[in-house]
């Protein structure tokens, strides 16, 4: 992010800050990275990383100080975000925490849950999930089936929660939760916090293709769990989770240099290792790729002025996920289309998982769903 890609001036303040941070980068990233986190010495290791980030006060940047973070606003935060990714820092395995269920509790928490959770949240005592998605509710949310029972001063929940990130190792579930009749739909949801340590909880990794298990599976029998972890009031599950998935899909100035560091390494294999003209048109697929890098990083900025300027995140939010999932499918693909099977693997940033770019358009809201948001609530398109 520079001055001239955001719609306002930068002020110096945060231009120093961009150089603070830039030279604690240089001085603090562990040499050589860390373990994979989808094992549990890799997990513990960016748990411990997440600490260090935390004391030196790059964790929650953009949180109020109340709630324990640094009072910095979203320019902060974007600029921190921007310079870590061009670092190539450890994957943040608190990003849902810091995200967007913090700031779901900001909005919706008790005092009480707040003063609970948030901070242990910041220095990654306590590793967050989502639980939204189910084996037959994932696209349509309000399909969800987990069933919450009230019982005095408690839910009693049964159910089933997947493709949870982080499940197998978190602490905590932010868990979408039916306490309606299936036929209340959007109203008769409900939000609760689940401890994954409870009785009745089973947690079963789930092995991907790729090999890794980086999602679970999260199985409730019977668990209880006190009704003061209700967050937001019964049946207004709806308005929390649209709320979460706002925050979720925001303007990430991290994701167009990932995109860019995947561009860049890919045109660098196009000019090392093909004639130029061995593959007809692949300039021209790179120039298409780079414009569309262009708007993309062009829309998060604008997007990111807009909220650093006041403006409540809304269906552009939309925008932003659907530039950034599909370049990373398309990206990959061109790869693998040009060198084969080679490029299908790898995980580094420059060589996106194939398996994982296709996912990207399925995590946060489908494409589809999205493309949906923005014919209705952006286009004025008729239904």
């Amino acid at each position: 992010m520079t001055a001239a890609g955001m719609a306002v001036p930068i002020p110096p303040a945060h231009e120093a800050f961009r150089a603070q941070v830039r030279e604690w980068l240089a001085a603090h990233l562990p040499p050589g990275g860390l373990p994979d986190p989808d094992t549990e010495e890799g997990f513990r290791a960016h748990q411990a990383w997440e600490r260090t980030l935390h004391d030196a006060g790059y964790a929650g940047i953009s949180w109020p100080r109340e709630h324990g973070g640094a009072g910095g606003d979203l320019l902060h935060e974007a600029i921190f975000t921007e310079e870590y990714e061009r670092a190539r820092g450890p994957v943040r395995i608190t990003r849902p925490s810091l995200r967007f269920l913090g700031p779901t509790l900001m909005r919706f928490g008790t005092p009480d849950q707040q003063r609970r959770w948030l901070p242990r949240m910041l220095r990654a005592e306590d590793v967050w999930s989502q639980g939204f998605s189910e084996p037959e509710a994932g696209s349509d949310l309000a399909g969800v089936r987990t069933r919450a029972t009230r019982s005095g001063d408690e839910y009693v929940v049964e159910g089933q929660k997947t493709w949870t990130t982080y499940g197998r190792f978190a602490d905590w579930i932010f868990g979408l939760v039916r306490t309606g009749s299936a036929g209340d739909r959007h109203r008769g949801l409900t939000c609760l916090a689940i401890d994954l340590r409870s009785p009745g909880v089973e947690v079963r990794p789930v092995r991907q293709v790729h090999g890794r298990t980086g999602f679970a599976e999260v199985f409730f029998s019977g668990v209880r769990v006190p009704a003061d972890q209700r967050i937001g009031g019964e049946g207004e599950g709806w308005t929390v989770a649209m709320t979460l998935l706002s925050f979720e899909r925001g303007p990430d100035t991290g994701g167009p240099v990932r995109s860019e560091q995947r561009l860049a390494a890919l045109a660098s294999d196009v000019l090392a290792d093909l004639p130029p003209d061995a593959v007809p048109g692949v300039r021209r697929e790179l120039g298409e790729a780079a414009a569309r890098l262009y708007a993309y990083r062009a829309h998060t900025y604008r997007r990111l002025t807009a909220q650093w300027g006041g403006e409540p995140a809304g269906a552009d939010s939309s925008l932003v996920k659907l530039f950034s999932s599909q370049l990373d499918v398309d990206l990959v693909t061109l790869g693998a289309d040009l060198f084969g099977d080679a490029r299908l693997g790898g995980g580094t940033p420059e060589h996106l998982d194939y398996w994982h770019s296709r996912a990207g358009r399925i995590y946060g809201g489908t494409a589809e769903v999205q493309h949906n948001v923005v014919a209705d609530r952006i286009l004025g398109l008729p239904r």
